[in-house]
């Protein structure tokens, strides 16, 4: 039998006086069981918003005069509203939680420059990658930079090719153009300004491999391996980082600073607002297969973008 809206629109009425009824009766016998669903995240008030919630609030109320334990009943009666409702509070949890590790960050990133301690930096490194889809890490391979905390200075674009100049470069352009090549080579492919050569330069970071201890002894061997490694810098103060690569060396130890970004890295990740004023983080991106573009990432988009994920 097809229940229409007039015969189903009498049955909602009388369910919602029961409940007005037997949420008075609950207010005035029962104060330990609503401090109890309030502790447990379960508010009372928004069970009526649908019916099927009218119809779980009034099992929930009219429980708490049956025998058995209040907390049994309640549990009882929100296990029956299904998933739905736990995964609204983990979504909850999450977000919270996430939204500390950020704010966490806005205070570890003012630390001196160097490394955070080995507890802290694996927990961070975790929830990082959770946060972006991909891996994140301070050290890759046995190799590290002598600092994941410091200042981001402003580098000037580099040379792709032995002819390129500045008029051939999209933006920033009142950056200027360094008038040698990067310490890395050109960023040509087989000669060739391919599409990933032009980002490659667009996002590139300066590192300074050359105070790595084992940089004079291991060049050979280093140098490939931090040619163009894929990298992402956090700016926590606003929230914004970008994934780029290894392009160049430097800064140098006078200028005080402990990593360079292109023009396109400055602006686009913020890095030089009034709230980051340099301040960043700087990680290895492990990803071998490179499926990780580069570019500026929303922290706080990459969060919704992680929960939606997590619930499909």
């Amino acid at each position: 039998m097809v229940i229409t809206t007039a015969t189903a629109a009498p049955s909602l009425v009388q369910l919602e006086a029961t409940y007005r009824k037997l949420r008075t009766f609950l207010m005035e016998k029962h104060q330990d069981s609503q401090v109890w669903l309030a502790l447990h995240g379960a508010d009372i008030s928004q069970f009526r918003d649908r019916t099927q919630n009218v119809v779980a609030a009034a099992g929930i109320l009219g429980s708490v005069i049956m025998s058995k334990p209040v907390d049994v009943q309640v549990m009882e009666q929100i296990q029956a509203l299904g998933s739905q409702t736990h995964d609204q509070l983990l979504t909850q949890v999450t977000l919270e939680e996430r939204q500390a590790v950020l704010n966490k960050m806005k205070a570890q990133v003012q630390m001196p420059a160097g490394h955070l301690p080995a507890p802290e930096q694996l927990y961070l490194e975790q929830q990082l990658s959770d946060m972006l889809g991909f891996s994140v890490v301070a050290e890759l391979e046995g190799h590290h930079l002598n600092h994941s905390i410091g200042i981001m200075g402003g580098e000037q674009h580099l040379k792709r090719h032995p002819t390129d100049d500045l008029s051939q470069h999209d933006g920033y352009r009142e950056s200027g153009i360094a008038p040698n090549r990067g310490a890395f080579g050109w960023f040509t492919q087989q000669g060739q300004l391919t599409p990933e050569a032009i980002l490659h330069e667009k996002y590139y970071f300066a590192v300074q491999t050359m105070y790595l201890p084992e940089w004079n002894t291991t060049n050979a061997e280093l140098k490939p391996w931090f040619k163009f490694r894929k990298m992402i810098a956090i700016n926590p103060a606003d929230e914004m980082a970008v994934v780029g690569v290894v392009g160049d060396a430097g800064p140098a130890l006078w200028v005080q600073k402990q990593f360079g970004g292109s023009p396109e890295v400055i602006r686009e990740g913020k890095i030089w607002s009034k709230a980051a004023r340099g301040h960043v983080m700087l990680f290895f991106v492990d990803d071998p297969q490179n499926q990780v573009p580069l570019g500026p990432i929303s922290l706080s988009a990459a969060q919704e973008l992680a929960l939606s994920h997590y619930y499909d």
